[in-house]
């Protein structure tokens, strides 16, 4: 042994003691000394390459520098490599949609549980059963599925659009589901508006609230409609969807087209004095967001699910708008929840009909919003005249107007007074009074739509 254990080369003979003792030089010695040497240079590691590490050396907290970088499984790699991420990030798959393909150098022999590795994505995924093969290894069908976690960390199919292309994304393998789990996939299963589970549409974020909110176009203002940029929640509440701005157009006929100038009516002609009642709408497999208009039926809810275009299932009412007797869409302003006509529309000119009397008025229908009326009120001959405003679907009557006991009196039917309508546009009105003779003139400046969300 030349070496103590610790390092340390240790001679077998000293020659001065030896001559001290009286030792001769002998060639057994001599042999036994060299020997000595040579087992401890054999020992050492050559710089040229030679030397073939038989166990594992302690470098007692020591770095080796001026390492070139590895290349091999086998190589030992610098800290550079590790900051760069070269072994992890792999760089943009081949392949095609659906069955992405990975070459990194060096090669991977077999897959790994908990391995890891990202890489762009060339070509967005259109199944639930996408693969990723790395190195050529096995089939990929059977043993390199893309999957991805529920919220209690199960596996799961991705849905179409998990992967988008140049999107970078990152893979954990589970070999014993044969199984690369997503990581960061586009629609995390976790939804984040509601606390339920992520659906296609539901892609876990939160938008900040920027009403989508409607006008009449100021090019074509009897037949286009401006629809401003922002975010809507979708009316099941299964997510959120940004749209865009676009102008679209209440054609005379035609079925719906999307984008800007298309068709906001998903069948028929415009109707004349009628209510036309509009909606964003979102596809979820192409996530394309666009508008549509659904004629409003007196009595009934709108409800666009039946006639919704091609692909789009989600959807939010963000408005409603009326036609006139040439089938103009009226103008109008709004102002989040109300909507004020430009020029106020007479809802009833003549006698005052007695208490309780139905009165169809111009806002729309289909559901429930509160029309903003006012007018003027006269009263011929002695006597009194109180006016009534009175909804059909709640609350008291509601005295609009009041002439005490004077001959040929006139007054006002002020402030504007909100009052709801049911759904087939319709509130009540009337007169109690004693002598003379009651004339009214109403007039309706708009509506309240309590049920918009904003």
């Amino acid at each position: 042994m030349a070496f103590n254990g610790s390092g340390t080369f240790e001679r077998i003979y000293n020659w001065v003691n030896d001559k001290a003792n009286g030792i001769k030089i002998v060639a057994s010695r001599m042999d036994g000394e060299f020997d000595g040497i040579a087992t401890g240079l054999s020992n050492c590691i050559t710089k040229d390459g030679q030397t073939t590490i038989t166990q594992n050396i302690p470098f007692n907290s020591k770095k080796i520098t001026g390492l070139a970088n590895g290349t091999d499984r086998t190589d030992v790699i610098n800290v550079g490599q590790v900051q760069d991420n070269q072994f992890n990030y792999l760089g943009t798959t081949g392949g095609s949609a659906d069955a992405y393909t990975l070459t990194p150098t060096p090669t991977i022999t077999a897959y790994a549980t908990t391995q890891q590795f990202t890489a762009k994505i060339s070509a967005t995924n259109a199944t639930t059963t996408p693969y990723l093969q790395i190195s050529g290894i096995a089939n990929p069908a059977s043993t390199a599925v893309i999957k991805k976690l529920n919220a209690s960390r199960a596996e799961i199919a991705v849905e179409a659009s998990d992967l988008l292309a140049n999107g970078i994304y990152t893979f954990q393998r589970n070999s014993a589901n044969n199984a690369w789990i997503l990581l960061n996939s586009e629609k995390p299963f976790v939804n984040l508006i509601n606390g339920t589970p992520a659906t296609t549409t539901a892609q876990g974020i939160v938008y900040l609230n920027n009403p989508i909110t409607i006008a009449n176009n100021s090019g074509n203002p009897n037949t286009d409609i401006d629809f401003s940029g922002g975010s809507f929640s979708f009316s099941d509440g299964s997510g959120q969807a940004i749209a865009p701005a676009l102008t679209k157009r209440l054609q005379s006929s035609g079925d719906w087209s999307a984008g800007a100038g298309g068709n906001l009516l998903t069948t028929g002609a415009r109707a004349n004095s009628s209510t036309y009642h509009l909606y964003a709408i979102y596809n979820p497999s192409t996530l394309a967001v666009d508008y549509m208009a659904l004629l409003g039926v007196a009595g009934t809810a709108p409800d666009p699910t039946a006639v919704l275009p091609s692909g789009y299932t989600k959807f939010d009412r963000r408005g409603s708008i009326l036609t006139d007797s040439s089938g103009n869409i009226r103008a109008f302003r709004q102002n989040f929840k109300d909507f004020i006509f430009s020029d106020e529309i007479s809802a009833f000119v003549g006698t005052a009909p007695s208490l309780n009397t139905d009165l169809s008025i111009s806002v729309p229908s289909g559901l429930q919003v509160r029309a903003i009326l006012s007018g003027t009120i006269g009263h011929s001959g002695q006597g009194y005249l109180i006016y009534y405003f009175k909804s059909k679907v709640q609350g008291m009557p509601i005295t609009a107007g009041v002439i005490g006991d004077i001959a040929n009196a006139r007054g006002l039917i002020a402030p504007p007074y909100p009052i709801r309508s049911n759904t087939s546009a319709q509130i009540q009105h009337g007169r109690d009074m004693a002598g003379g003779t009651a004339s009214i003139n109403v007039l309706i400046h708009g509506w309240i739509d309590d049920n918009l969300t904003f």
